[in-house]
């Protein structure tokens, strides 16, 4: 705990690529219970376009060891995130790690004793528990009017059929490829909405020209005699982000959550617009069996909600972590199960 509730978190943010620039960055600077004194970065004058008080330093160990920071934040790419968020656990700092959480399971299970041991506070930004749109789909199936579900899928596909071989994301290095970094999210979802599946079947492929790392993805979790199908691909954007047939109805969902694009074009999250979908965008669900359709409005998405959890951790001790380093390892799991029984 923080030595005042009035206290704000002072956060050290490792790597300023889109996530540290725009998504935490935005977040926090909305946030009244933060403030972003220092960013390890090679690019200072980015960084002090948006923050022009904070200290930049390009050695991530300037930043753990620094005594104004609190929070640090891991953004760096994935192959990376076990041994700084590691840093800055010994430190003696509490940590996000941007999704994936680890590349390693292993590692997760060594960062989970390090924070046990050090009493700090260890969380993952799987932020899209907050999208509008799953948010809709979890109140959706928890009302029962689906009925039982007995087929879910869960798209984010993309049109981008050409690949830029330069991005460390597209290169077929640890941790690299979209498993890794779109994957987290939807397994994320998906374990929240119906837990641990008995089995995984997965196939991968690398389908663009000029990339190394695996662009698409398909994965089938098994529940009884339920299906979750987890899908992504870089040659559509025509496809549902969401569709689920149950007993008593299906339901149809296309479009994405607004959010990161919001951020990305420096809207504020305290805007009153901002997390609200279009309504063209709001899915429909269907009864077969009489033809009628209904539209069901989506509900406000609210990334900041994981910032709001974290500073009452923090400072009172109160409550859970937004996202337990348990829960995210588990995501990881999944990865692995499904490397080891896919091809490519």
């Amino acid at each position: 705990m923080l030595a005042s509730r009035n206290m704000k978190i002072k956060v050290g943010i490792i790597g300023f690529g889109s996530s540290g620039k725009f998504i935490h960055t935005g977040l926090l600077k909305a946030h009244d219970g933060y403030e972003i004194t220092a960013v390890a970065s090679s690019r200072a004058k980015d960084v002090h376009k948006i923050l022009p008080k904070a200290f930049v330093a390009k050695d991530f160990f300037e930043i753990v060891k620094r005594c104004d920071v609190d929070l640090v934040i891991v953004c760096t790419p994935n192959a990376e995130h076990f041994k700084h968020a590691a840093a800055a656990l010994e430190s003696g700092k509490h940590v996000v790690v941007e999704k994936p959480f680890v590349t390693k399971v292993d590692d997760g299970k060594k960062l989970i004793a390090l924070a046990e041991k050090t009493k700090k506070v260890l969380t993952v930004f799987h932020n899209r528990r907050w999208d509008g749109d799953f948010l809709t789909v979890k109140k959706l199936i928890a009302s029962g009017k689906l009925g039982e579900i007995k087929q879910f899928e869960s798209h984010l596909d993309r049109w981008r059929p050409q690949a830029r071989a330069d991005r460390w994301k597209e290169q077929n290095i640890q941790g690299a490829g979209t498993l890794f970094d779109l994957g987290p999210h939807y397994i994320d979802q998906m374990l929240c909405l119906f837990g641990k599946p008995d089995r995984v079947i997965a196939d991968f492929a690398v389908q663009r020209d000029q990339t190394l790392g695996v662009d698409y993805f398909h994965l089938i979790a098994h529940y009884g005699n339920m299906r979750a199908i987890l899908h992504s691909s870089y040659f559509t954007d025509v496809t549902p982000r969401f569709q689920i047939f149950g007993t008593d109805g299906n339901f149809l969902k296309y479009g994405v959550d607004p959010q990161e694009d919001q951020l990305k074009q420096n809207q504020s999250p305290r805007s009153p617009n901002f997390g609200i979908e279009n309504k063209n965008l709001y899915g429909t669900f269907i009864n077969p069996a009489t033809a009628e359709t209904e539209t069901i409005k989506t509900e406000k998405g609210n990334f900041l909600k994981f910032y709001d959890l974290l500073h009452k951790k923090i400072v009172s001790g109160q409550g859970e972590a937004p996202i337990s380093a348990e829960e995210a390892l588990k995501v990881i799991e999944i990865i692995e199960e499904s490397v080891r029984v896919g091809y490519c």
